[in-house]
């Protein structure tokens, strides 16, 4: 799954995510949830799924418990478990491909420069604000600040918003003078690696969209 081309990457993610919107029961989505974990465990990323989970879960759970609320339980059990499959997708696409990959690989499939360095952007620093996040909460708690999430902490939250804005705008600052120096809106990019499509992957787009196609069909 690593060493496919960011182009063959991006298709089969966006094949997999039609396939499972479009998929309209519970035992088809349980089918399409078996064969992501058993790709999981293909590719080794078991562990780091089930971490994951910390945070999927808790979404899952809540979306089961409002549909089953407001409609039926099997209504429930489809829309959970699609979102459980749409997450692991999401989770195997991101966790196999480096922002530079997905900007290079939109590139290649002539998408505009600007529209793939804003995505890739955010993959880089979204993790970057979570750290920083991290360590001003750290920071405030060693000087006997609660952050914790609690009504009557509400007011020491501005001991976080406060920090993480200014640092916000001190890498903003940064960035735009990085793109300048660099020559952001020159034409004529080149690309640091060299991508050249197989023709095994080919083959395997094809197989992809044909059963998608059937599938489609079929639903």
């Amino acid at each position: 799954m690593r060493s496919l081309d960011p182009r063959t990457k991006l298709f089969l993610g966006a094949a997999a995510i039609t396939l499972v919107l479009f998929t309209e029961t519970a035992l088809l989505h349980g089918v399409e949830a078996g064969v992501l974990f058993l790709c999981l465990w293909r590719i080794g990323m078991t562990g780091a799924w089930v971490q994951g989970l910390r945070l999927m879960g808790p979404m899952v759970l809540l979306v089961f418990v409002i549909t089953l609320v407001s409609f039926d339980l099997e209504t429930a059990s489809i829309l959970s478990l699609r979102l459980l499959n749409l997450l692991t997708v999401s989770f195997v696409f991101f966790r196999t491909m480096t922002p530079e990959d997905v900007g290079d690989g939109l590139r290649k499939l002539g998408i505009p420069y600007p529209f793939s360095f804003i995505l890739t952007t955010s993959m880089r620093y979204v993790p970057l604000i979570g750290r920083r996040i991290r360590l001003i909460m750290e920071a405030q708690t060693s000087r006997g600040i609660d952050l914790r999430p609690r009504i009557r902490n509400a007011a020491n939250f501005m001991a976080l918003l406060m920090p993480l804005m200014v640092q916000s705008f001190i890498l903003a600052e940064e960035l735009a003078m990085a793109m300048e120096s660099r020559g952001f809106g020159l034409k004529g990019r080149s690309f640091r690696k060299s991508y050249r499509i197989p023709a095994g992957e080919y083959v395997l787009m094809l197989l992809s969209l044909a059963f998608l196609i059937a599938f489609l069909w079929w639903q």
